[in-house]
């Protein structure tokens, strides 16, 4: 088989949802190359840290090799706090100088090298090690780098920040991005021939003997999870505030909705969230993700959030994983590529960004209207057919296959 070397910072044990991803993207793309998966050994760092899940580790196929690096513990602190201070673009580009710096060591056969972002140390590592040792470079972007730097002060950074992106961009053979408004924005920024740059949407495991036929009688509980991060990005205190709100005006109606949420405690959890608890509100922290989706696989309502409107492009893994497990969704987001996605498939209620009172609504409708939750599960079993992993995978492997004839074409 071909061989890939798959640059992916986040990556088993790291308890996050591009982790999941990029479990999924390496195990799919075993199939047809020869995979090596470059990431970080999860250490506590000193002020951004994640949670260990083991079970995502028993999860990764037999045979996969994959070479966990430390990063460099001698500045990691001050890596963080420059970033965390807006002045570097990473948090991990101290262990982007490992793996450059063990370049000889990893990268043996010649190969393609295939890098995600986030972090974006992946990015430049990926960068590297193709110029150093004359490989075939694809980049794959689930987020929009020089938009999500360029947030608040960082503006000023904006030009420095779109160089960078540029510089990478055209040094690949070729991009994959997460969304039409992604591909759009970067092609649209940075010129590039939009025949290399290919669509893929975010992957998750195969749930299928979790999925179960709700009972969405007219008289049971209604159960509504979040799971994921918890911070000013999604602002998912909305969800227990809108709780409060249908229980003050409708109370025979709050009394049949309990409310689960799932995720990291964090900082941001302790000083704006923690407040908006009460009766009905639950909070189980982070648990284990084969624990998790056997928690989520009965819930009758998949709520996520996006605050801020420079993750417009997004579509969060939790909204993949809802679908999945063939949860109806109910989001507060604007106008993007989640909302478009969630609207055109029929699969969920939506409400602006921060609107409490439209949120109110919809999950009164959902609660009260049984009738509606079944066409909408109805719906999302049919998007979850027309987005199978097996189909994104094959996108990312004739990507694969396209730059190493480019650079093979190039090369002649």
């Amino acid at each position: 088989k071909p061989k890939v070397y798959f640059i992916a910072c986040c990556f088993p044990p790291f308890g996050r949802g591009n982790s999941i991803t990029n479990a999924c993207v390496a195990q799919h793309l075993g199939r047809y190359f020869d995979v090596e998966v470059i990431c970080k050994e999860r250490e506590d760092g000193f002020l951004i840290n994640y949670e260990g899940d083991a079970s995502l580790v028993r999860d990764l196929v037999d045979g996969l090799v994959v070479h966990r690096l430390p990063g460099g513990r001698w500045w990691g602190g001050v890596n963080e706090v420059l970033y965390a201070s807006g002045l570097l673009p990473c948090y991990y580009l101290n262990w982007a100088w490992s793996v450059v710096s063990r370049g000889s060591e990893l990268i043996g056969d010649r190969g393609v090298i295939f890098a995600v972002y986030p972090v974006f140390s992946d990015l430049v590592a990926g960068w590297y090690l193709s110029r150093r040792h004359n490989c075939p470079l694809v980049l794959d972007f689930r987020d929009d780098f020089s938009a999500v730097m360029s947030r608040g002060w960082r503006r000023v950074l904006a030009p420095l920040y779109r160089w960078l992106e540029s510089r990478l961009l055209r040094s690949a053979q070729r991009v994959t991005v997460t969304t039409d408004h992604l591909k759009d924005a970067l092609v649209l920024r940075h010129g590039l021939d939009e025949r290399h740059v290919s669509v893929v949407h975010n992957i998750v495991p195969r749930f299928e003997r979790l999925r179960r036929c709700r009972d969405s009688g007219d008289e049971r509980d209604v159960r509504v999870v979040y799971a994921g991060a918890i911070s000013a990005i999604q602002r998912p205190e909305i969800l227990l505030r809108v709780y409060r709100k249908l229980c003050d005006s409708r109370p025979d109606l709050g009394r049949r909705i309990r409310v689960e949420i799932y995720g990291p405690e964090s900082l941001y959890f302790r000083l704006r969230m923690k407040q908006h608890f009460g009766e009905g509100c639950h909070y189980y922290g982070f648990v284990p993700h084969d624990e998790l989706v056997e928690k989520l696989s009965d819930a009758d309502i998949g709520f996520f959030s996006l605050a801020d409107s420079t993750f417009a492009y997004a579509t969060p893994t939790k909204l993949f994983e809802y679908v999945e497990l063939g949860i109806p969704i109910l989001a507060a987001l604007p106008p993007g590529a989640a909302r478009t996605l969630i609207e055109e498939n029929d699969i969920g209620m939506v409400a602006d960004s921060g609107d409490i009172n439209g949120l109110a609504a919809h999950l009164a409708g959902l609660a009260d209207q049984p009738d509606l939750r079944r066409r909408l599960e109805a719906n999302v079993a049919h998007m979850r057919d027309r987005f199978p992993p097996e189909l994104e995978a094959e996108k990312w492997r004739d990507a694969i296959q396209a730059a190493a004839a480019a650079e093979l074409s190039t090369a002649a």
